[in-house]
């Protein structure tokens, strides 16, 4: 077989087997994925070739690999620095083969509520029905102008194919936003509790969650997509990896208001 071909299907298998959070977590691309112990063998050579991430996937050389027997064995969802490690382990065989492990582990997210994640969320307990919808018909509004604001000044003319929604059926102690690319289809769920932020941090999430399949629009909207990041870190108690690239672009066009936000985001 070859390696491009295994990995493809090692990939495919992978997600096949996972529970539909985890696949959740995948699709919403906030998450780096590790692997460990997963490593294809040259047939000509017999070395060893380890896949780390997957970068490695996607760069790998192209060569007849050893027909082995893979194993999933655990998913680390601790979500340490946004990280999602996938543990295998593999043997010798006749044919490509996959197969849950025996003794496979999932490691839950570890869930810390700090102070301002509960306030939203007895805030969001105390809505009437009314008052929800209510709240969700003004935000609905919100994001749909914020999302056309967004594309039109990045030059797209029809924004049908970019839906943003807010999920009120997610759990309320993992705040995370889940999006979704079908074909040129692009789905946005928000968190609900982002239903209590201001039009500049939805802005910054909308922004946040574009510019995955648009890199200009970091380039124009990183003040907005730093206030995104000021709440996440405030709710979460996490720093998003893109504050890498935001400061990037802030150090690019001596941005000091932005520069020293980070600093003190960084420090906190």
């Amino acid at each position: 077989m070859n390696s491009k071909e295994l990995i493809d299907n090692i990939l495919k298998d992978i997600y096949k087997n996972l529970d539909d959070y985890t696949k959740d977590l995948i699709r919403a691309c906030n998450f780096d994925i590790e692997f460990k112990n997963f490593y294809i063998i040259d047939n000509k050579t017999g070395k060893k070739k380890y896949i780390k991430d997957l970068v490695d996937c996607e760069k790998i050389a192209s060569f007849e690999v050893q027909n082995r027997k893979y194993k999933l064995k655990k998913i680390d969802l601790g979500l340490i620095d946004e990280l999602i490690v996938v543990y295998l382990s593999s043997r010798k065989s006749d044919k490509y083969c996959f197969e849950i492990d025996k003794d496979y582990n999932l490691v839950e997210p570890e869930i810390i509520i700090n102070y301002e994640h509960k306030e939203r969320i007895l805030k969001w307990n105390e809505l009437t029905e009314e008052d929800l919808d209510e709240k969700l018909a003004e935000f609905d509004m919100i994001i749909g102008e914020i999302t056309e604001e967004i594309l039109k000044k990045n030059g797209y003319a029809d924004n049908s194919n970019f839906v943003v929604y807010m999920d009120v059926f997610m759990n309320l102690d993992v705040i995370k936003n889940i999006t979704e690319k079908e074909g040129d289809m692009v789905m946005i769920w928000l968190h609900p509790l982002y239903i209590f932020s201001k039009d500049k941090v939805v802005r910054g999430i909308i922004a946040y969650e574009l510019s995955k399949y648009n890199k200009h629009i970091l380039e124009m909207f990183y003040r907005d997509i730093m206030e995104y990041c000021k709440e996440y870190k405030k709710l979460c108690g996490i720093n998003l990896k893109i504050l890498e690239k935001i400061k990037k672009i802030a150090i690019k066009r001596n941005d000091k208001k932005i520069i020293n936000e980070i600093k003190e985001i960084e420090s906190i």
